[in-house]
Protein backbone atom coordinates (compact mmCIF):
# COMPACT_ATOMS: atom_id res chain seq x y z
CA UNK A 1 0.00 0.00 0.00
CA UNK A 2 2.62 2.59 0.92
CA UNK A 3 5.02 1.47 -2.34
CA UNK A 4 1.61 2.74 -4.33
CA UNK A 5 1.07 5.26 -2.90
CA UNK A 6 4.44 6.63 -2.96
CA UNK A 7 4.18 5.76 -7.28
CA UNK A 8 1.24 7.80 -6.90
CA UNK A 9 2.05 10.73 -5.79
CA UNK A 10 5.54 10.60 -7.66
CA UNK A 11 3.24 10.19 -10.97
CA UNK A 12 0.95 13.41 -10.00
CA UNK A 13 4.00 15.46 -9.08
CA UNK A 14 5.64 14.72 -12.92
CA UNK A 15 2.30 15.06 -14.17
CA UNK A 16 1.53 18.56 -12.85
CA UNK A 17 5.03 20.08 -13.99
CA UNK A 18 4.53 18.56 -17.38
CA UNK A 19 0.79 20.54 -17.62
CA UNK A 20 2.50 23.92 -16.32
CA UNK A 21 4.90 26.57 -17.50
CA UNK A 22 6.40 28.37 -14.37
CA UNK A 23 8.82 26.15 -12.60
CA UNK A 24 11.19 27.41 -9.59
CA UNK A 25 14.84 26.20 -10.10
CA UNK A 26 17.40 26.21 -7.83
CA UNK A 27 21.55 25.93 -7.88
CA UNK A 28 24.11 26.25 -5.23
CA UNK A 29 26.33 29.10 -6.02
CA UNK A 30 29.64 30.59 -3.29
CA UNK A 31 27.94 28.31 -0.60
CA UNK A 32 24.22 29.37 -0.61
CA UNK A 33 21.22 27.97 -2.44
CA UNK A 34 20.16 30.33 -5.32
CA UNK A 35 16.78 30.35 -6.69
CA UNK A 36 15.01 31.62 -10.30
CA UNK A 37 11.72 31.39 -11.83
CA UNK A 38 11.07 30.09 -15.24
CA UNK A 39 8.33 30.50 -17.38
CA UNK A 40 8.24 27.99 -21.06
CA UNK A 41 6.30 29.51 -23.32
CA UNK A 42 3.02 27.16 -24.46
CA UNK A 43 4.48 26.81 -28.11
CA UNK A 44 7.98 25.22 -26.56
CA UNK A 45 9.58 22.67 -28.60
CA UNK A 46 12.92 20.86 -27.18
CA UNK A 47 13.71 20.26 -30.70
CA UNK A 48 13.72 24.23 -31.39
CA UNK A 49 16.12 27.16 -30.28
CA UNK A 50 14.20 29.17 -28.06
CA UNK A 51 15.38 32.93 -26.75
CA UNK A 52 16.24 33.60 -23.08
CA UNK A 53 15.41 36.83 -21.95
CA UNK A 54 16.71 37.32 -18.12
CA UNK A 55 14.44 39.69 -16.21
CA UNK A 56 16.23 40.96 -13.24
CA UNK A 57 14.07 42.19 -10.19
CA UNK A 58 14.71 45.41 -8.56
CA UNK A 59 16.23 45.97 -4.67
CA UNK A 60 14.15 44.55 -1.85
CA UNK A 61 11.72 43.15 -4.70
CA UNK A 62 11.94 39.14 -5.76
CA UNK A 63 11.08 37.36 -9.04
CA UNK A 64 7.61 37.06 -8.45
CA UNK A 65 7.49 41.01 -8.05
CA UNK A 66 8.86 41.52 -11.10
CA UNK A 67 7.21 38.95 -12.89
CA UNK A 68 3.67 40.77 -12.01
CA UNK A 69 5.55 44.24 -12.59
CA UNK A 70 6.64 43.66 -16.59
CA UNK A 71 3.84 40.91 -17.87
CA UNK A 72 6.71 39.40 -19.60
CA UNK A 73 5.53 35.99 -19.34
CA UNK A 74 2.45 36.90 -21.66
CA UNK A 75 5.17 38.80 -24.40
CA UNK A 76 6.78 35.29 -23.93
CA UNK A 77 3.61 33.45 -25.13
CA UNK A 78 2.89 35.38 -27.93
CA UNK A 79 6.93 36.06 -29.07
CA UNK A 80 8.02 32.73 -28.04
CA UNK A 81 10.95 32.85 -26.05
CA UNK A 82 11.91 31.68 -22.50
CA UNK A 83 12.13 34.10 -19.87
CA UNK A 84 13.72 33.62 -16.43
CA UNK A 85 13.34 35.69 -12.83
CA UNK A 86 16.42 35.21 -10.78
CA UNK A 87 16.39 35.93 -6.99
CA UNK A 88 18.80 38.35 -5.32
CA UNK A 89 20.59 37.22 -2.49
CA UNK A 90 18.43 37.39 1.01
CA UNK A 91 19.49 39.00 3.67
CA UNK A 92 17.08 41.40 5.26
CA UNK A 93 15.78 42.10 1.64
CA UNK A 94 16.99 40.80 -1.45
CA UNK A 95 19.52 42.81 -3.78
CA UNK A 96 21.82 42.56 -6.14
CA UNK A 97 25.84 43.13 -6.57
CA UNK A 98 26.03 45.40 -9.59
CA UNK A 99 29.34 47.92 -7.98
CA UNK A 100 28.52 49.86 -5.71
CA UNK A 101 25.00 49.08 -4.95
CA UNK A 102 23.32 47.56 -3.77
CA UNK A 103 22.73 46.69 0.22
CA UNK A 104 24.53 43.44 1.98
CA UNK A 105 25.09 41.89 -1.87
CA UNK A 106 27.77 44.81 -1.83
CA UNK A 107 29.01 44.79 1.88
CA UNK A 108 29.29 41.10 1.59
CA UNK A 109 30.97 40.90 -1.95
CA UNK A 110 28.13 38.67 -3.31
CA UNK A 111 28.90 37.37 -6.71
CA UNK A 112 25.83 38.03 -9.01
CA UNK A 113 28.13 37.87 -12.10
CA UNK A 114 29.03 34.51 -11.66
CA UNK A 115 25.78 33.25 -10.21
CA UNK A 116 23.80 34.42 -13.38
CA UNK A 117 26.74 32.90 -15.99
CA UNK A 118 26.00 29.44 -13.59
CA UNK A 119 21.78 29.67 -14.22
CA UNK A 120 22.49 30.47 -17.90
CA UNK A 121 24.64 27.17 -18.22
CA UNK A 122 21.63 24.97 -16.10
CA UNK A 123 19.61 26.51 -18.73
CA UNK A 124 21.24 25.45 -21.38
CA UNK A 125 21.62 22.21 -20.06
CA UNK A 126 17.52 21.32 -19.57
CA UNK A 127 16.27 23.56 -22.58
CA UNK A 128 17.31 24.08 -25.93
CA UNK A 129 18.07 27.65 -25.69
CA UNK A 130 19.28 29.95 -28.76
CA UNK A 131 23.02 30.78 -27.42
CA UNK A 132 22.77 33.64 -30.02
CA UNK A 133 19.97 35.64 -28.66
CA UNK A 134 20.06 35.25 -24.81
CA UNK A 135 19.26 38.77 -23.21
CA UNK A 136 19.38 40.83 -20.09
CA UNK A 137 16.71 43.68 -18.73
CA UNK A 138 16.01 44.45 -14.99
CA UNK A 139 14.73 47.21 -13.10
CA UNK A 140 16.37 49.70 -10.74
CA UNK A 141 19.28 47.45 -8.78
CA UNK A 142 18.25 44.72 -11.75
CA UNK A 143 19.06 47.24 -14.38
CA UNK A 144 22.35 47.82 -12.40
CA UNK A 145 23.49 44.52 -12.33
CA UNK A 146 22.48 43.97 -16.26
CA UNK A 147 25.53 47.07 -17.29
CA UNK A 148 27.72 45.34 -15.03
CA UNK A 149 26.95 42.09 -16.90
CA UNK A 150 26.80 43.83 -20.25
CA UNK A 151 30.55 45.02 -19.15
CA UNK A 152 31.89 42.32 -17.96
CA UNK A 153 30.06 39.14 -19.56
CA UNK A 154 29.44 40.76 -23.40
CA UNK A 155 29.95 37.69 -25.36
CA UNK A 156 27.01 35.89 -23.50
CA UNK A 157 24.60 38.62 -24.17
CA UNK A 158 22.99 39.71 -27.94
CA UNK A 159 21.55 42.61 -26.19
CA UNK A 160 20.52 44.35 -23.05
CA UNK A 161 17.59 46.66 -21.47
CA UNK A 162 17.88 48.48 -18.68
CA UNK A 163 14.83 50.18 -16.58
CA UNK A 164 15.00 53.07 -14.44
CA UNK A 165 18.29 52.53 -13.03
CA UNK A 166 21.84 53.50 -13.75
CA UNK A 167 25.42 51.94 -13.94
CA UNK A 168 27.44 51.74 -10.54
CA UNK A 169 30.49 49.31 -11.32
CA UNK A 170 33.52 50.00 -9.49
CA UNK A 171 36.20 49.64 -12.49
CA UNK A 172 35.79 51.01 -16.16
CA UNK A 173 33.43 49.57 -18.33
CA UNK A 174 35.25 47.68 -21.27
CA UNK A 175 33.13 44.95 -22.86
CA UNK A 176 34.50 42.24 -24.82
CA UNK A 177 32.42 43.26 -28.13
CA UNK A 178 29.98 46.10 -28.50
CA UNK A 179 26.52 45.94 -26.74
CA UNK A 180 23.10 46.88 -28.20
CA UNK A 181 21.91 48.84 -25.35
CA UNK A 182 18.46 49.94 -24.86
CA UNK A 183 17.85 52.33 -21.68
CA UNK A 184 14.24 53.20 -20.69
CA UNK A 185 14.07 55.90 -17.67
CA UNK A 186 11.32 58.31 -16.38
CA UNK A 187 12.29 62.02 -15.88
CA UNK A 188 10.56 62.43 -12.61
CA UNK A 189 12.22 58.93 -10.96
CA UNK A 190 13.52 60.06 -7.82
CA UNK A 191 14.79 57.04 -6.73
CA UNK A 192 17.49 56.59 -9.64
CA UNK A 193 16.90 60.88 -10.67
CA UNK A 194 18.37 61.03 -14.49
CA UNK A 195 19.91 63.92 -13.61
CA UNK A 196 22.15 62.08 -11.04
CA UNK A 197 22.62 62.20 -7.30
CA UNK A 198 21.42 60.51 -4.28
CA UNK A 199 18.15 59.20 -4.73
CA UNK A 200 15.29 58.84 -1.98
CA UNK A 201 15.14 54.98 -1.89
CA UNK A 202 17.17 52.81 0.66
CA UNK A 203 20.23 52.50 -1.76
CA UNK A 204 22.56 55.26 -0.30
CA UNK A 205 25.17 55.61 -3.13
CA UNK A 206 25.30 58.21 -5.51
CA UNK A 207 24.09 57.51 -9.03
CA UNK A 208 25.68 58.62 -12.39
CA UNK A 209 23.51 60.81 -14.44
CA UNK A 210 21.64 58.80 -17.30
CA UNK A 211 23.09 60.46 -20.19
CA UNK A 212 26.48 60.13 -18.98
CA UNK A 213 25.92 56.54 -19.44
CA UNK A 214 24.54 56.25 -22.76
CA UNK A 215 27.39 58.54 -23.63
CA UNK A 216 29.84 55.25 -22.45
CA UNK A 217 28.01 53.29 -24.22
CA UNK A 218 28.02 55.22 -27.11
CA UNK A 219 31.86 55.40 -26.95
CA UNK A 220 31.89 51.10 -26.24
CA UNK A 221 29.94 50.62 -29.57
CA UNK A 222 32.11 53.79 -31.10
CA UNK A 223 29.20 55.65 -32.48
CA UNK A 224 30.42 58.43 -33.83
CA UNK A 225 27.11 60.13 -35.38
CA UNK A 226 24.43 62.45 -33.65
CA UNK A 227 21.90 61.48 -30.89
CA UNK A 228 18.75 62.14 -32.91
CA UNK A 229 14.83 62.10 -31.65
CA UNK A 230 13.14 59.15 -33.77
CA UNK A 231 9.97 58.75 -31.07
CA UNK A 232 8.23 61.73 -29.81
CA UNK A 233 4.62 60.76 -28.65
CA UNK A 234 2.46 61.60 -25.89
CA UNK A 235 5.21 63.22 -23.49
CA UNK A 236 7.52 59.70 -24.18
CA UNK A 237 10.67 60.17 -26.31
CA UNK A 238 13.10 58.27 -28.07
CA UNK A 239 16.49 58.66 -28.97
CA UNK A 240 18.96 56.99 -31.04
CA UNK A 241 22.98 57.38 -31.29
CA UNK A 242 23.67 57.25 -34.85
CA UNK A 243 26.42 55.57 -36.57
CA UNK A 244 27.46 53.21 -34.48
CA UNK A 245 29.46 49.95 -34.91
CA UNK A 246 28.02 47.31 -36.78
CA UNK A 247 26.06 45.51 -35.41
CA UNK A 248 24.94 47.38 -32.19
CA UNK A 249 22.92 50.25 -31.24
CA UNK A 250 22.04 52.97 -28.60
CA UNK A 251 18.71 54.21 -27.54
CA UNK A 252 17.15 55.73 -24.79
CA UNK A 253 13.78 56.34 -24.34
CA UNK A 254 12.04 58.66 -21.43
CA UNK A 255 8.76 59.23 -20.57
CA UNK A 256 7.46 62.17 -18.21
CA UNK A 257 5.38 60.31 -16.34
CA UNK A 258 5.46 57.11 -14.04
CA UNK A 259 8.32 57.34 -11.96
CA UNK A 260 10.32 54.53 -10.68
CA UNK A 261 8.15 52.20 -12.18
CA UNK A 262 7.88 49.97 -14.81
CA UNK A 263 6.52 51.83 -17.75
CA UNK A 264 3.18 50.04 -18.88
CA UNK A 265 3.32 47.23 -16.23
CA UNK A 266 1.53 46.79 -13.29
CA UNK A 267 2.19 49.50 -9.89
CA UNK A 268 3.51 47.53 -6.77
CA UNK A 269 2.35 48.11 -3.66
CA UNK A 270 4.74 50.71 -2.59
CA UNK A 271 5.84 51.68 -6.13
CA UNK A 272 5.03 54.59 -8.28
CA UNK A 273 2.09 54.36 -10.82
CA UNK A 274 3.51 53.01 -13.73
CA UNK A 275 3.67 55.22 -16.90
CA UNK A 276 1.12 55.17 -19.51
CA UNK A 277 3.35 56.75 -22.40
CA UNK A 278 5.36 53.20 -23.00
CA UNK A 279 4.73 49.73 -22.91
CA UNK A 280 8.86 49.03 -21.78
CA UNK A 281 7.61 45.03 -22.49
CA UNK A 282 6.80 45.31 -25.71
CA UNK A 283 9.56 48.33 -26.70
CA UNK A 284 12.17 45.95 -25.28
CA UNK A 285 11.14 42.70 -27.02
CA UNK A 286 11.27 44.72 -30.42
CA UNK A 287 14.32 45.60 -29.43
CA UNK A 288 16.15 42.22 -28.39
CA UNK A 289 14.88 40.51 -31.46
CA UNK A 290 16.44 42.72 -33.93
CA UNK A 291 20.07 41.15 -32.58
CA UNK A 292 21.36 38.16 -32.22
CA UNK A 293 25.37 37.30 -31.12
CA UNK A 294 26.18 36.01 -34.78
CA UNK A 295 24.88 39.27 -36.09
CA UNK A 296 24.97 40.68 -39.59
CA UNK A 297 24.34 44.05 -40.98
CA UNK A 298 21.27 43.03 -42.18
CA UNK A 299 20.00 42.00 -39.03
CA UNK A 300 19.56 45.86 -37.57
CA UNK A 301 19.08 49.25 -38.84
CA UNK A 302 15.06 48.70 -37.72
CA UNK A 303 14.17 51.83 -35.37
CA UNK A 304 12.00 50.26 -32.95
CA UNK A 305 8.99 51.31 -32.55
CA UNK A 306 5.40 50.62 -30.73
CA UNK A 307 2.33 49.41 -32.07
CA UNK A 308 0.10 52.49 -33.75
CA UNK A 309 3.48 54.33 -34.31
CA UNK A 310 4.71 56.64 -36.59
CA UNK A 311 8.51 57.44 -36.48
CA UNK A 312 9.50 60.60 -38.17
CA UNK A 313 13.75 61.14 -38.13
CA UNK A 314 15.91 61.97 -38.00
CA UNK A 315 14.45 65.38 -36.06
CA UNK A 316 15.48 68.23 -36.46
CA UNK A 317 16.85 67.71 -40.04
CA UNK A 318 18.06 69.97 -42.75
CA UNK A 319 17.89 67.76 -45.78
CA UNK A 320 16.05 64.49 -46.22
CA UNK A 321 13.06 63.61 -44.08
CA UNK A 322 11.94 60.21 -43.29
CA UNK A 323 8.99 58.54 -42.09
CA UNK A 324 7.86 55.43 -41.33
CA UNK A 325 5.38 52.94 -39.62
CA UNK A 326 5.02 49.58 -38.98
Amino acid sequence: MKSTFIFLLVHFFVFSINAQTNFIDSLQHQGFWRTYKIHVPQSYSSTTPYPLVIVLHGGGHTADTIEYMTNFNEEADSSNFLVVYPNGRKFAVQTWNAGTCCGNSVTFNVDDVGFIVKMIDSLKANYNIDTNKIYVTGASNGGMLAYRLACEKANLFAAVAPVATTMVTTSACSPSRVVPILHIHSLIDANVPYMGGYGTGFAGVYMPPIDSITSVWAANDTCIGTLDTIYNIGGAVGKKWMNCSTCSEVLIYTTTDGGHSWPGGNQTANGDPPSNQLDATELIWDFFSQHSLNCSITNIGKDITLKQSIIIFPNPTNSTLQISSK
